[in-house]
């Protein structure tokens, strides 16, 4: 019969995490999901993996991701040339909207090796985004990692705007 509860209480963590869009909020749920599987691996005989699960799944992932989480609270735009109010608008809009500190830097100010591009795993300042303007096309790029999770937020955002674009980019690593 405790089986059966702790499995139908699963199921509803389960689909309160798919569901969910706080991130705070997800690292609490998947912290109680952990803890319901330790219960259930106790409870099957397993109290090893239910040890192991408590302490891996229920303690040090939800404190990784909760470092990760609030080290992400500015979001760094480096521009290369001067650009229009409307694009600073929507810049702060989408920060506001994010509960993100914007921090605007020009493209001279950067280190030589990192103005090249938005790659790297070790830079020294982490770049959100570059922006361009395209003089032939009269609108402004946005270049974005493609595996970064505002880039989709951003695009979505920029369909109101015409005269922004959105480029996706590959991640590509290098070892700076």
């Amino acid at each position: 019969m405790i089986k059966t509860f702790f499995l139908v209480l699963l199921l509803f963590i389960t689909l309160s995490i798919v569901l969910q869009k706080n991130n705070k909020i997800l690292v609490v749920l998947y912290s109680g999901f952990s803890l319901i599987a330790a219960s259930l691996y106790f409870f099957n005989h397993a109290p090893d993996v239910a040890l192991a699960e408590i302490a891996v799944g229920s303690a040090f992932m939800p404190l990784i991701f909760l470092i990760a989480i609030s080290k992400q609270t500015t979001f760094t735009v480096m521009q290369q040339g001067h650009f229009h109010m409307e694009v600073k608008d929507f810049l702060y809009d989408f920060c506001q909207i994010e509960n993100l500190k914007l921090k605007i830097v020009q493209s001279e100010d950067v280190f030589n090796d990192e103005a090249k591009g938005i790659y790297g795993v070790f830079r020294r300042q982490d770049i959100d985004v570059i922006l361009n303007y395209h003089p032939k096309m009269q609108h402004y790029i946005l270049t974005c990692k493609q595996s970064n999770v505002m880039t989709n937020k951003l695009l979505e955002m920029s369909l109101k705007y015409p005269s922004i674009k959105v480029v996706r980019t590959k991640d590509i690593d290098t070892m700076d």
